[in-house]
């Protein structure tokens, strides 16, 4: 049903018409328990939650907050929420470990920057958390959920009620800074909807597989949404599964034959470092086709040593799929496609460094193509007086496309701007070889001295797998001096044992000095899971710099 795509509760009406029986999602859970629903199940349980809202008092164009857990009940929530008119929040769930108290903090911040009219934890109680009493006197309603076994009559299934433009409000994984409310239409959902179809060569016997978390814009778009839209069978596991067991995510692509999958970089190095030999013996991972890989620095490394791993489990290299995006562009703008593999292109250090251009040098720095525009995307590279640059000139990547987002909530614009003649300017820095795209870095993170532009993600990449440190928990960043800027490099200790610092911060630095020609100012080494991340598992550069400097670590 891609060319008729309208919002996505419609279309699940739609399916719910013509294959009322078809199976669409499936929920792994602990213990082995999994959760079917068919087309019928997922539009009568989101008429139900329709028919809540109403009843209820909300109004087309109310802001719900939904909690997104990987569950049934956070999708039909959803998508009652799109089929009474209201725009639907998705928001983190609480943390395992995570009080109450930092719990209810959250929550209140999200409703005051979203102005939600109505709050729904569809998996639990909110007086769990003590929300009802967070949330007094902010006029928001707290729900319930309703009854999941409650029939509809069948008129409120392929009923229509009010429609609003706009599809959703996403949060922005927060990389750049703090995050943001992206709001985006029914028409630009659609409309990336279409463009992945066509560049992963999806076909009605494809099967996806996930464990990104659905607050998130690639666990929610990628591989709920489009799917639904699509006709395709999804499985959804937890995020948390995949941390505790990484060979779950493969262990359930092998079981279910599925075909697409994705994860970031640092989910295919963990894989590879992870799970032993002993333990591939059982995958069967030759049905996989679609391995898109993306939300942070693709690297050689991470790729190669996935494919060495689990080449004996019918993993081929050809199925790596590299790709960049953002939510303010949905989910993705550009691609690799189906079959290609990824590519890699060493760079001279000197010449990205001082001249801004990506000349061809063996042994130099190594970078990732993320592929061609997707179709209806426009990829353009700008100087800092706002014209095109050439080939391989290092510049701002500007989008323009169908699925950019409609704009930010009001009081949640960040650097990332939407200009008026519907360019999107991103603040990430790239440029252009044989109509690929590759992404070098962010222009607010990037460090100058001495006339030389250096890369944070180099700087990191120099320690991240050292000895002593825990593996992708590195940050540089930029910090005042006094005649100066200083290069900080805070990093996460493997242990927590404090002895031996001197000598791991000497190596740390060395290993610095000897692959970027940069001496860090200051190195930090910290205890385990003191770096800010985001949802999607990068470190937040710029709340890691303002933690620093309001003093908030020391050793």
């Amino acid at each position: 049903m891609v060319g008729e795509i309208g919002s996505v509760s419609a279309v699940v009406r739609r399916w719910a018409d013509r294959a009322p029986g078809r199976v669409c999602l499936v929920f792994h859970g602990r213990d082995d328990v999994i959760r079917r629903l068919t087309y019928a199940d997922l539009a009568r349980r989101a008429a139900a939650h329709a028919r809540l809202y109403r009843a209820r008092g909300l109004r087309p164009g109310n802001v719900l907050m939904l909690v997104a857990h990987s569950t049934p009940g956070f999708v039909t929530a959803f998508l009652g929420a799109q089929e009474a008119g209201l725009l639907a929040v998705p928001c983190p769930p609480p943390e395992p470990l995570e009080s109450a108290r930092r719990v209810r903090e959250r929550m209140r911040e999200i409703v005051a920057r979203c102005r939600a009219g109505a709050f729904l934890d569809p998996e639990s109680d909110a007086s769990d958390v003590g929300l009802p009493e967070a949330l007094a006197g902010s006029g928001v309603v707290v729900l319930t959920k309703p009854d999941a076994t409650e029939a509809a009559p069948p008129a409120s299934i392929g009923g229509s009620g009010p429609r609003s433009s706009l599809a959703y409000c996403q949060f922005t994984s927060g990389s750049g800074g703090r995050a943001k409310g992206v709001l985006l239409s029914h028409e630009s959902v659609a409309a990336n909807i279409r463009a992945m179809a066509e560049a992963y060569e999806l076909s009605p016997a494809d099967v996806f597989v996930t464990w990104m978390p659905l607050f998130h814009d690639w666990g929610l778009v990628g591989y709920v949404l489009m799917p639904l839209v699509l006709g395709h069978e999804a499985h959804v596991m937890t995020s948390l599964a995949f941390m505790a067991r990484p060979i779950a995510w493969l262990e359930l692509i092998s079981r279910v034959g599925g075909t697409v999958s994705a994860a970031p970089n640092f989910a295919y190095a963990l894989c590879a470092r992870k799970i032993s030999d002993e333990q591939t013996a059982a995958l069967d991972l030759s049905t996989w086709r679609v391995a898109c890989v993306g939300a942070e620095p693709v690297t050689r490394a991470a790729t190669e040593a996935f494919v060495r791993r689990f080449a004996r489990c019918g993993f081929r290299p050809s199925v790596l799929v590299p790709g960049y995006g953002l939510a303010e562009d949905t989910l993705c703008a550009t691609s690799r496609h189906a079959g290609e593999g990824p590519r890699f292109e060493e760079i001279s250090r000197q010449s990205l460094e001082r001249e801004g251009i990506a000349r061809l040098e063996p042994g130099g720095v190594v970078v990732a193509s993320v592929g061609r525009p997707l179709t209806g995307h426009e990829i353009a590279i700008l100087g800092d007086d706002g014209q095109p640059l050439g080939e391989r000139r290092i510049g701002e990547i500007v989008i323009r496309s169908g699925s950019l987002m409609q704009a930010y909530l009001p009081g949640t614009e960040g650097e990332v701007s939407l200009a008026p003649d519907g360019r999107l300017y991103t603040g990430d820095l790239g440029y252009l070889a044989d109509g690929e795209l590759f992404v070098v870095g962010r222009r607010k993170d990037l460090i100058i001295r001495a006339g030389r532009n250096h890369y944070p993600q180099d700087i990191e990449d120099a320690v991240t797998d050292m000895p002593g440190l825990r593996s992708g928990r590195v940050v540089a960043f930029a910090a005042p001096g006094l005649e100066r800027e200083r290069i900080v490099v805070a990093a996460e200790r493997a242990s927590e044992r404090g002895d031996e610092a001197g000598v791991l911060k000497l190596a740390v630095s060395d290993a610095v000095r000897a692959t970027t020609g940069v001496i860090p100012d200051e190195v930090l080494l910290l205890p385990r899971h003191t770096l800010p991340l985001t949802s999607s598992g990068k470190v937040m550069r710029s709340e890691a710099r303002r933690l620093y400097l309001a003093g908030a670590w020391s050793e």
